[in-house]
């Protein structure tokens, strides 16, 4: 038995233990009657001690749940302790708190159950932080199974693995027939997929710490899928691994639309080529028709010219010469129609210039006979004195004779320039470079007009030109602007355009 300051003591210690517990504690009379109220129960409840003692416990009840308070008073008066009992509580203001009781009978010295000591704990947080954990693992359980994607864990030291519940369902698997070990795992791996698995799982165990590999594996229907899995190792405090956590997302579907993407890509692949083929053969013969063409203008300028030489010319010789002895006899006999003679006479003269000089122009019988020398600077100088317009003229005496189509692009190339300068650019000068190196003969022709419009879209002549240049493997260049134009040809020194023959010419689309 306890001394009195002993139990003084004694209770002293109970109270400031009731006091400073986080957990409320009541103690109430066997009729309800709330007798003791501490800090806590004030904290959880909102009611002070002054406002609750003396009266019924059931103050906290919520209505539809008054009947638990009559079957708790018959239990406490039977001397039974109450473990653990969840139910809900009312606080002040109306608000509702989820509780754990505890509630044990109080005895007095007797002996005799006088009343009740109620321990409440608030698990309104608990359960609500149960309640989300329990809808977040339901969300992820969602969308693991709407991703199509399972979680794995596989244990270093035991080597047993641990699949989610969507795991075997993802792998094709029957319910419940995975072995939970590593062997189960790659039993199901394609044989030619199983070492590059082993060989990831080794490197991230080894130190690289997170592992990513893509497999094949066999459904029980017997038909093959694709996976994809990512790791991440988990080491101890030692730096030890201790296991291995990652995810499986099945990737059939996307590896089929790959493949369907790659045999689109190859059949596109395949008919790109084949129509750039027939495009490249059909520019190649349009290419060959050109050239043909332009071949065929060359002999007929050059037809022209010797028909405008010899037999225009020969008439107009013949006819000067008729008219000679009746200009004389006229003379002799002091006719007035001796005037109209002599007139005609010149004007068969400056007609013959004429013809003389538009034959030359069609084909200059200098190209062929002298080279390419004389016929540039023989039109030059007839095209300076025609047109009043300044042209500096620079031929390399490296340049020497060429292969005879190359010397007739480059001929037609400077009429084309120089009647393109004389018609359109304004420009007052012109300069003209023909040089040759060891590989390449060029041909520089610049002026300082107005330049050419932006964007260019090339005339009959330019393309003419292009046509010339290409047949002859060579090179052209436009640079135009506000200070002139300057357009260059480079071309091989022994360039010569292929044979063409009529049947390639025949079979042209």
């Amino acid at each position: 038995m306890l001394m009195p300051d002993a139990a003084v003591e004694t209770r002293s210690r109970l109270a400031a233990i009731v006091e400073s517990s986080d957990d409320a504690i009541i103690a109430k009379d066997l009729n309800g009657i709330i007798t003791s109220w501490n800090k806590s129960a004030e904290r959880i409840f909102g009611y002070t001690e002054q406002e609750v003692r003396g009266k019924p416990v059931t103050l906290l009840i919520p209505p539809d749940l008054q009947a638990q308070e009559v079957e708790i008073l018959q239990r406490i008066r039977s001397g039974e302790r109450i473990e653990h009992f969840e139910t809900e509580r009312i606080a002040k203001g109306g608000r509702q708190v989820l509780v754990s009781l505890t509630i044990s009978p109080l005895k007095d010295s007797a002996g005799r159950i006088v009343g009740a000591s109620k321990i409440v704990r608030d698990v309104t947080r608990i359960r609500h932080v149960e309640q989300a954990l329990r809808e977040s693992e339901q969300r992820m359980r969602f969308c693991l199974e709407a991703a199509n994607v399972g979680t794995w864990d596989w244990d270093v030291a035991t080597g047993s693995v641990h699949w989610s519940e969507n795991m075997e369902k993802i792998h094709g698997r029957r319910l419940g027939s995975f072995g939970g070990d590593v062997d189960a795992f790659l039993e199901d791996i394609h044989s030619d997929d199983r070492q590059q698995v082993k060989d990831a799982v080794q490197h991230a165990v080894q130190g690289g710490g997170k592992c990513h590999w893509q497999y094949r594996y066999t459904k029980t229907d017997g038909s093959v899928g694709w996976m994809e899995a990512s790791g991440q190792v988990i080491y101890d405090a030692s730096n030890h691994p201790t296991k291995i956590m990652g995810v499986c997302r099945d990737i059939s579907e996307r590896k089929s639309a790959e493949d369907a993407i790659r045999a689109a890509h190859e059949q596109l692949d395949g008919m790109v080529k084949e129509r750039t083929s027939e495009l490249e053969r059909a520019q190649e013969g349009l290419r060959t028709l050109s050239a043909r063409l332009l071949r065929m203008q060359d002999d007929e300028r050059r037809r022209i010219a010797r028909e405008l030489h010899d037999a225009a010319g020969q008439i107009l010789v013949a006819l000067s010469l008729n008219l000679v002895p009746v200009e004389d006899g006229l003379k002799k006999e002091n006719s007035g129609l001796t005037r109209y003679v002599t007139e005609s006479l010149q004007l068969i003269d400056e007609l013959s210039r004429d013809l003389r000089t538009m034959s030359h122009l069609l084909h200059p019988p200098l190209l062929d006979e002298a080279g390419l020398h004389s016929a540039v600077r023989w039109y030059v100088e007839g095209f300076a004195e025609r047109s009043k317009i300044e042209v500096n003229l620079h031929l390399d005496p490296k340049v020497g004779r060429l292969p005879g189509e190359l010397e007739t692009a480059i001929f037609r190339i400077v009429q084309e320039c120089l009647t393109n300068i004389h018609r359109h650019s304004g420009s007052n000068w012109a300069s003209i470079a023909i040089t040759r190196d060891s590989e390449n003969v060029t041909l520089e022709i610049c002026d300082r007009g107005k330049g050419m419009p932006t964007p260019t879209r090339p005339g009959v002549g330019i393309q003419g030109m292009g046509e010339r240049v290409h047949q002859l493997r060579g090179h052209l260049e436009f640079k135009s602007g506000d200070s002139g134009t300057r357009i260059t040809a480079l071309f091989p020194a022994n360039a010569a355009s292929p044979e063409i023959s009529a049947e390639v010419v025949d079979a042209l689309p």
